[in-house]
């Protein structure tokens, strides 16, 4: 009995000493809305994103969809008020670059005074709009490296067609 105490014992203290995972980052909405695509567009095409429509455009306060203080840098292409797109690469975007070298974008919003590189959890970047290759206002949620786009981090945490709010988690990034 006094062997099997002891193994127990020092099994339970070497976990201690295992280096844990880091916890992912979870992902939210930035605004109430619905799901309007996420790896395919309706229409079947790739997409590779989850994009959520708030119903209309110059919605006040698109926040950062990631939770938990992260540095955004910020690019402004256009600074008027565009809810259908105005062609391609003029979309703002607000990124934050992870030490793997994944990069996580927001796209389509509208320039406000929010709109500055800061490090911040869930803080405000613009109001929801349609800047660049959108076809109506919409916040475009992705993470990319090199080109390729990772659709895992939402896998089984939304669908196209769920109504979600700030609080709703859309996915985790790790």
């Amino acid at each position: 009995m006094r062997n099997t105490l002891k193994t127990g014992l020092a099994a339970l203290a070497s976990l201690t000493l295992m280096p844990m995972a880091a916890p992912a980052h979870e992902v939210r909405s930035p605004f109430p809305g619905t799901v309007t695509a996420t790896t395919n567009y309706p229409s079947g095409g790739y997409h590779g994103a989850v994009d959520i429509g708030p119903g209309s455009c110059n919605y006040w306060g698109a926040e950062t969809g990631v939770v938990g203080s992260v540095s955004w840098t910020v690019s402004i292409k256009t600074t008027g008020v565009v809810c259908n797109g105005n062609g391609y690469e003029n979309a703002n975007e607000a990124r934050h670059l992870w030490q793997s070298g994944w990069t996580f974008r927001q796209k389509h919003w509208i320039k406000t005074a929010d709109s500055r590189n800061r490090t911040c959890d869930r803080c405000q970047i613009g109001n929801a709009g349609g800047t660049g290759q959108a076809t109506g206002p919409h916040a475009h949620l992705m993470q990319d490296k090199l080109g390729t786009h990772d659709i895992g981090w939402y896998d089984g945490y939304t669908v196209y067609g769920e109504a979600v709010d700030r609080s709703e988690t859309i996915g985790f990034l790790d």
